[in-house]
């Protein structure tokens, strides 16, 4: 579930769109979704929001339905500068850093992923070695130590 090819460290994005909108290509590009992904994290992320706000850092998590999903892969993007997102729940802005893209070829892979990631997000320690990491394969080993494989 974890695949350097998308995962992609230190991105310049002008906004949360266009922080989405490659991440997701990089997702379609390795044939793990379905085209219409792009468009469908998208309109998710419009009406349910992904952020969240961390003691160090804001973290998105975007996903969308299954039926776009060829094969579960977990996508990472750690951003240059952060980006705004609105907060899961309050639609607050959220400066993000990190973003957690999910696609995953069963409705219950959602939730147990879910959970995971919360679990990372709130390790402080773990989220700063994936913003100080200096390649793909350390955040793989990373999300490895996280339970995330």
């Amino acid at each position: 579930m974890l695949d350097d090819k998308v995962i992609v460290l230190d991105f310049e994005a002008q906004n949360r769109t266009e922080a989405l909108e490659a991440l997701a290509q990089k997702f379609v590009d390795q044939k793990i979704v379905q085209i219409s992904f792009k468009n469908a994290v998208l309109k998710r992320e419009e009406k349910f929001p992904t952020g969240l706000a961390t003691e160090t850092i804001g973290v998105a998590i975007p996903h969308t339905d299954v039926q776009h999903v060829i094969r579960s892969q977990i996508g990472v993007m750690r951003l240059k500068s952060p980006v705004n997102f609105f907060q899961m729940g309050d639609g607050k802005d959220v400066p993000v850093k990190i973003i957690f893209m999910l696609a995953l070829t069963q409705p219950h892979e959602q939730l147990e992923m879910l959970q995971k990631l919360i679990g990372l997000i709130q390790n402080d320690t773990l989220l700063t070695e994936i913003l100080n990491a200096d390649s793909s394969e350390k955040v793989i080993s990373i999300l490895k130590i996280a339970g995330i494989a």
